[in-house]
């Protein structure tokens, strides 16, 4: 919810202006908008476009997760990612450990059913080498690696 209700109020740039590289940065102008030339290095960009959100919220729980996919599209979800999931290849994952420290965040882009069983379709940052294509199936309604418990949608300005 910090991360929405920072966008909400300063905006922040494409991730061409600023690729994401999984460490923590200073906050300095070359660290929020860079370029780089051959040669020449890189340095900040002062003119770019900020995108905003109009309008975030948390949302918790089943029930209030698909209305909330289905009125409005992906909501962002914390998530325990332990090893096994780390190693996802296919399927639809179901932890058995119980492990519930939320340590990443995905994106939960849909739901279904396969041979009676829920599932969640997300979509995870490391890239589209990992799992399905970049996206996995994670059992709903259990709170499975706490997806369910921890979860934000906001809506473009």
């Amino acid at each position: 919810m910090a991360a929405y209700e920072y966008v909400s109020k300063s905006g922040i740039p494409d991730e061409t202006c600023m690729v994401y590289e999984a460490t923590q940065h200073d906050c300095s102008a070359a660290n929020i908008c860079r370029n780089c030339e051959r040669g020449k290095g890189c340095f900040a960009v002062t003119q770019y476009k900020k995108y905003t959100i109009a309008q975030f919220g948390a949302v918790k729980g089943e029930k209030d997760m698909m209305a909330e996919v289905y009125a409005r599209g992906p909501i962002a979800c914390g998530i325990a990612a332990n090893a096994a999931f780390n190693a996802y290849k296919s399927g639809v994952f179901e932890d058995k450990t119980g492990f519930k420290t939320i340590n990443h965040a995905v994106s939960i882009v849909g739901w279904g059913e396969e041979a009676g069983a829920k599932y969640w379709i997300a979509r995870n940052s490391f890239g589209s080498a990992w799992g399905e294509q970049g996206l996995f199936r994670i059992v709903r309604g259990v709170n499975n690696l706490a997806i369910e418990e921890a979860c934000a949608w906001a809506v473009p300005a």
